[in-house]
């Protein structure tokens, strides 16, 4: 009831009865809808000149309601990487929405499965044309289609690379009319390069693209290439005598980085190969990962969107989706965001919440698909956005480990607010080695270095392979620091539960004696009052600054997460020179963390 009346106290009393009873209960009548498929290769053009020809697989689910006296909306799909138009979370998706009376049309990206073309991330040039194509080739001459002066009304569902797509392809298309991507990215240039230091002008701290270099996520990255290597893409067989399997990309061994990545355009191939050597990207590299990114055009994206975030996600992390729920707020876009479980890296969905894209066979069961917590809300979602049905869901929603599952749809396991971010932080000065609310703080240097290649490294997770579904040696392995490469500062232990739900952010005081950039890994830990330490979801947050920029205090935004500290816990936030996920500074380096006045952490705060 505290979380209601925390509701109720910013809104009006109509829409906090709503709350209440999204609160009580998610539920819907179950789908009855009988639907038939077809199955068709759909011939293309896309690419910069709009002459290369592509052909996408394609399925078209059809139910019986949908009639050119009756015509229904359309749902547009397609999968996660490395995946095809059938892979469970495409088909079991695709049919929930079709036992709901939703036309859903999905398909085989090109450069996956038998559809032909090159893996290009999503972009504008390629992607988006193919799919702007399928709605005007398939949907739009269907009579059973439900269409206005616009043309078909269209939505997009999908998870990571299916989600990728959907912000693009809105902010070109009116025809599409709501999006609800999962697990997915802002922009790829943090999601790979990632930087959480707040540019000096940034408006939101989340603009994530005013940082030329970031850290180069190394491993997930490489797993990202690997993945599309391993593709058979467009059913072609590597032949030995070009790189990569794309016919447009005839390269010489000189000009291609090696089979590692077979199967991309040869541009993106590059840019990878710099990335893996140096660390560093090019301002080309960053224009052609632009032409992937949300980000890029968000200004002219209006349509109602969805997003959903899992709170494990170290590939795409929840600030992906705050930059996106921040910029759609602040523009006036209507924005609904849920942080859910888990995410990529070997998590599966807990009772009643039915993450589709997790990787887990229990979703096939379609009828459990109907009262479950992230299915009902997206169906829902789609009803309000598409047919006009009333939607009583909340601006923000997020999942709480600490609550008990006590039944269907995992509602009680969520927490809900008309908006994100909710009220409440706490700021702590930096002293010594302490984090303080009251007295004095210290002015005390603590320093710290980076070893020659940044090796040895932190660990905090084998990427990928770190979750409970993931390899069971990896999940057992806890993170630890390297003595001497890390700084800790620790509060006094709380004298209540504190419910944590947010973005932490820091003003940090830092030097260094390296020519390069100054890297840092901010980390946010969990101490009970043994002393054990849990690093919260296992994330981490890397920064890279100029050192120009340190001249002055440098603001620094850590990875959202949602977290209870139960009394007599305290939080630690801990800054590291290395982790092994990533591309560390090679160069030896010695940083200095100076405590005290104008040094700060500011945790996202509420009494439980």
């Amino acid at each position: 009831m505290r979380r209601l009346a925390f509701a109720c106290a910013l809104i009006t009393a109509s829409a906090c009865l709503a709350v209440a009873a999204h609160a009580d209960q998610v539920r819907r009548s179950p789908g009855t809808h009988r639907y038939a498929t077809t199955d068709a290769m759909v011939t293309v053009l896309d690419g910069p000149d709009d002459k290369h020809v592509t052909t996408i697989d394609t399925r078209l689910y059809v139910p019986d309601n949908a009639t050119a006296r009756t015509p229904q909306p359309a749902i547009l799909m397609t999968h996660g990487f490395g995946l095809t138009k059938l892979s469970d979370e495409v088909a079991e998706s695709a049919k929930l929405f079709a036992r709901h009376g939703y036309v859903v049309l999905t398909y085989t990206s090109q450069g996956f499965g038998d559809s032909s073309g090159c893996i290009s991330l999503q972009s504008r040039t390629w992607d988006v044309k193919d799919a702007r194509q399928l709605i005007s080739k398939v949907l739009e001459p269907k009579p059973y289609v439900k269409k206005d002066r616009k043309g078909a009304v269209v939505g997009t569902a999908g998870g990571s690379y299916g989600g990728g797509i959907q912000l693009n392809l809105a902010e070109a298309d009116a025809r599409v009319r709501a999006i609800a991507p999962g697990r997915t990215w802002n922009t790829l240039q943090y999601a790979l390069d990632p930087n959480n230091w707040v540019v000096p002008g940034d408006p939101t701290g989340f603009t994530h693209t005013l940082a030329k270099q970031g850290v180069f996520k190394k491993n997930w990255t490489s797993l990202f290439f690997a993945s599309g290597a391993a593709n058979p893409v467009g059913g072609l067989p590597p032949t030995g005598k070009e790189y990569g399997r794309c016919p447009q990309d005839k390269a010489t061994p000189a000009e291609a980085p090696g089979q590692v990545c077979t199967g991309y355009r040869l541009e993106l191939c590059q840019t990878f190969a710099r990335l893996s050597a140096t660390g560093d990207a090019t301002d080309a590299d960053r224009a052609l990962i632009a032409d992937s990114a949300g980000a890029t055009a968000i200004h002219r994206l209006r349509v109602p969107t969805l997003l959903v975030q899992g709170q494990s996600d170290t590939i795409f992390n929840l600030n992906e989706a705050v930059a996106t729920y921040t910029a759609l707020r602040r523009q006036g876009t209507p924005v609904q965001m849920i942080w859910n479980a888990g995410g990529h890296g070997g998590y599966s969905s807990p009772p009643g919440e039915c993450e589709m894209y997790d990787g887990s066979t229990d979703r096939t069961n379609q009828a459990t698909l109907d009262d479950c917590y992230l299915t009902v809300r997206t169906l829902a979602f789609f009803d309000r956005w598409l047919r006009g049905k009333p939607d009583r869901s909340p601006g923000f929603s997020w999942y709480r480990d600490w609550v008990p599952y006590r039944g269907k749809g995992a509602t009680t396991q969520y927490g809900d607010a008309p908006a994100f971010p909710l009220p409440g932080t706490r700021t702590f000065v930096l002293s010594g080695s302490s984090l303080i609310t009251r007295g004095r703080a210290v002015p005390e240097p603590t320093t710290i270095v980076n070893p020659p290649g940044g090796v040895p490294s932190a660990f905090t997770e084998l990427s990928n392979f770190t979750g409970p579904g993931g390899s069971p040696n990896a999940s057992g392995m806890a993170p630890y620091e390297v003595p001497g490469q890390h700084a800790d500062f620790t509060s006094e232990p709380f004298t209540t539960d504190v419910e944590s739900v947010g973005v932490p952010s820091a003003r940090l005081i830092l030097s260094h004696t390296a020519p390069t950039d100054l890297v840092l890994f901010g980390k946010v830990y969990d101490v009970a009052p043994d002393g054990s330490a849990t690093l919260i979801h296992r994330l981490i947050s890397p920064f890279r600054i100029p050192t120009a920029a340190l001249a002055k205090p440098v603001d620094v935004k850590l990875l959202g997460f949602a977290h209870r500290f139960a009394k007599g816990h305290r939080v630690r936030l801990t800054l590291a020179t290395t982790d092994a996920t990533s591309f560390n500074n090679p160069a030896p380096d010695v940083i200095t963390v100076t405590t005290g006045r104008g040094t700060s952490f500011t945790l996202p705060f509420r009494k439980a």
